[in-house]
């Protein structure tokens, strides 16, 4: 007994004697807290590493981080304690049972007031309507969401990725207002529109009503925007949208910064041809171009682009290249970096005589990206990125280019990896080549040269996808 009480007693002291001369526990408790804080910066899809177990593959069911620091000694415990804005960060891959028991523990950490980041994403499930048999995640997720939103209007961001959509009748009903503080928001469907309906109606109605809201992403099948009060987004990303409904974004979302989106094959109305749209503070724009769709490059202006995703499914070889050309031009934009995808080339003759006119409208460019396919292309479209000597003067076509994907192609041995060397050593190197490989007439066994070159750039650091066809 008499020991007892006098560990006790001199406990402390030994835990301190112990502990001080240790660095960390020379740490401001001030940095501490921002280093805590600074830990808590998720991303709802986190990259996944490679050359790891097969175990680690999957990030953690749940992203505990403020609760793991909880975990170290009693110092680091008391400060995670005090810190609600820790426990306003739920990130949940594949909700599980005790992933709802944690949502609870973070909530009640949480405080009453302080603004919530909440991520959600579902494993891949292939029943538009779900049960408990079908989607194992199924219960987890209807519980997170009940927890969840009572709480809403402390949303800050919410990001759902919705593989398997609940019935509207488990859903927790949102008050309406409730999403007042709601700054982002970023809701994925796997392709089922009568499914994903049922949450376009539960959610959307509510986040388009936030006067915060800045930033909104919608991966569905929409037939159509919703209607809201577009005007205070900066970025906005909808799946698919008809082109009148972007050119009228364009014209409603005069501080819009950044749009992404998918264009569907609805006719411009002859209203939207009267005068291009002058969108003002527009930097990046990421678009494709479904297969039937009208001409869009042609209808706006955009003074301050900076950065252009292009991915144009329709037949004609390059549809947009002039009306790219032309959107530059009419912007006077100084265009830095250009992605180019031009997907059912059907003939390699219009790309040799676009690239031919293209060089100097680009010559702005610090990044180049360009994926032509379905075509089958020959060592002519290979020498439009090959440097060549012009009156003793050595030409490097696209210096900018970084990233260049052909496919198929049939070439002689060597000429694929003449072009890559050739502008490593001019000092424009290509970072990425992806590229699939036709035997030709005369070379019916391989392309040992090639392979030969292209393995020694990639010890280099060439990121490369090489692939023979026909063997």
């Amino acid at each position: 007994m008499q020991l007892i009480s006098l560990y006790d007693k001199f406990s402390p002291a030994i835990r301190d004697v112990r502990n001080n001369p240790c660095p960390v526990s020379t740490i401001p408790i001030e940095l501490l807290q921002e280093i805590f804080a600074f830990s808590m910066t998720l991303k709802p899809a986190p990259r996944i590493r490679t050359g790891i177990s097969f175990d680690e593959l999957e990030p953690p069911g749940f992203q505990a981080t403020a609760l793991i620091l909880t975990w170290v000694c009693s110092q680091w415990r008391q400060i995670a304690l005090s810190m609600q804005e820790l426990w306003c960060t739920m990130n949940i891959y594949k909700p599980k049972k005790y992933c709802v028991e944690l949502a609870k523990v973070y909530l009640g950490r949480s405080g009453d007031s302080a603004p919530l980041n909440l991520y959600l994403r579902q494993d891949f499930c292939l029943d538009p309507f779900p049960n408990a048999d079908a989607c194992p995640e199924h219960n987890a997720t209807v519980d997170i969401l009940k927890l969840w939103v009572p709480q809403a209007h402390r949303w800050k961001s919410i990001f759902l990725f919705m593989s398997a959509t609940p019935p509207s009748y488990e859903l927790p009903k949102i008050p309406l207002g409730a999403l007042s503080s709601l700054q982002e928001a970023d809701v994925r469907f796997v392709k089922m529109p009568r499914s994903s309906d049922i949450v376009i109606e539960w959610l959307w109605g509510n986040i388009f009503q936030s006067p915060a809201l800045r930033t909104a992403f919608c991966h569905n099948l929409l037939s159509k925007l919703p209607v809201a009060p577009f005007s205070q987004l900066t970025e906005f990303g909808p799946f698919l949208m008809a082109a009148d409904e972007f050119l009228s974004l364009l014209s409603s979302c005069y501080r819009l910064r950044r749009l992404s989106g998918t264009i569907s094959t609805k006719q411009i109305s002859h209203r939207t041809l009267e005068a291009p749209i002058i969108s003002p503070y527009l930097e990046y724009l990421n678009l494709h171009i479904g297969q039937n769709s009208p001409a869009i490059l042609d209808q706006f202006s955009t003074p301050v682009l900076r950065e252009l995703k292009l991915a144009d499914r329709r037949d004609a070889a390059l549809s947009e290249a002039d009306s790219l050309a032309q959107l530059l031009e009419r912007s006077q934009c100084t265009l830095r970096s250009l992605h180019l995808r031009q997907i059912r080339v059907e003939t390699q003759m219009p790309i040799i005589e676009y690239f031919g006119r293209a060089l100097h409208r680009l010559s702005s460019l610090e990044v180049c990206s360009l994926t032509l396919s379905n075509a089958t292309f020959s060592e002519r479209v290979i020498s439009i990125f090959t440097p060549r000597l012009v009156n003793d003067t050595l030409l490097v076509p696209f210096p900018c280019l970084v990233d260049l994907e052909l496919s198929p192609l049939v070439t002689p041995d060597g000429t694929i990896s003449s072009m890559v060397e050739s502008r490593s050593a001019a000092g424009a190197p290509l970072w990425a080549f992806e590229c699939e490989v036709k035997h030709g007439p005369s070379n019916p066994t391989g392309h040992s040269k090639d392979q030969a070159v292209l393995q020694r750039l990639m010890r280099d650091g060439l990121q490369l996808d090489w692939e023979l066809l026909n063997g």
